[in-house]
């Protein structure tokens, strides 16, 4: 390697674990090299303008690990994604940036062009003054209208509805996408999207549902069991929030805030989200901890 061509970023004993700082230079495409030298570990970079960048990872790894050591719970993990200026998520996080986006799209189309809902909606419906008539999922999907089985999910009915679940996709989602990548955090959403979506319409029949807050159970299901078998500071949910996420999933399911706020709320679509997001952060995480070890 031509010292020449390439900028020293920090050294480290030799008994510090380079691994995790190594795997986040990886997801993010940057060039690098740990050469040994007098006993001494030496992380170079072949883009100086990527110094910057690779200071800053460096500096939520190891305030992760300190926090860790000093027993803390889920404050580090929260702290690295957090880092990142607004511009930066956009970039590092597109597939949650995506998600939330057509989450508002789904809202104001509720909101500014119902005429259009019954295109998006699991299965067709028919409005006849102020009756609603509904047609099956298997009518639609004989029709080829396969993407009913996920659009329902960015459909929104008010302001609350998507503020609640955009602020947990953004919340729970760059924490997947931060230490797993993009690609795989899209399968986890499209797959929580798809079995919220068939277990709300499996449980109610025929209605009009839709929402993100499967997938957002999805993803604290993925988190909640993926940090157990596999523990790391950026997946580790903070104090509080699986306790209250669930004390909210039971609170649903009494119906009291659905007759507050003034309609239904899809609890099957909650369940069957939870559910698919531990499965899928049982299976990941069995994989991620045997290939690391």
């Amino acid at each position: 390697m031509s010292q020449d061509s390439w900028t020293l970023v920090a050294e480290y004993k030799p008994d510090i674990d380079l691994v995790e700082i190594c795997r986040q230079l990886d997801y993010l495409n940057i060039r690098y090299r740990v050469r040994r030298d007098s006993g001494m570990q030496e992380l170079w970079i072949a883009e100086p303008a990527q110094l910057e960048t690779v200071l800053k990872v460096i500096a939520f790894i190891e305030q992760a690990r300190e926090e860790t050591r000093k027993g803390s719970s889920g404050v580090s993990g929260s702290r690295a994604v957090q880092g990142l200026s607004f511009k930066d998520s956009l970039k590092k996080f597109p597939v949650v940036c995506i998600t939330i986006l057509l989450g508002i799209v789904g809202a104001m189309i509720v909101s500014y062009q119902f005429d259009w809902v019954h295109w998006f909606t699991f299965q067709d419906f028919l409005l006849e003054g102020p009756n609603i008539y509904f047609g099956s999922a298997g009518e639609a999907l004989e029709r080829g209208q396969y993407w009913r089985l996920l659009t329902p999910a960015f459909l929104h009915f008010g302001v609350f509805h998507i503020a609640f679940n955009g602020l947990w996709v953004w919340e729970l989602g760059r924490r997947i996408e931060w230490i797993a990548g993009s690609g795989h955090l899209l399968k986890v959403i499209l797959t929580t999207a798809l079995f919220a979506n068939i277990a709300q319409y499996w449980w109610s029949g025929p209605s009009l549902f839709g929402g993100l807050s499967g997938v957002v159970y999805g993803l604290l299901g993925y988190l909640w069991i993926r940090n157990k078998l596999l523990p790391h500071p950026v997946t580790r949910l903070p104090p509080g929030i699986l306790g209250f996420m669930l004390f909210w999933l039971v609170i649903c399911m009494t119906g009291i805030v659905g007759a507050l706020l003034g309609g239904g709320v899809a609890n099957a679509a909650h369940t069957g989200g939870l559910i698919m997001g531990m499965l899928l952060g049982a299976v990941y995480g069995f994989f991620a901890r045997t290939n690391s070890a």
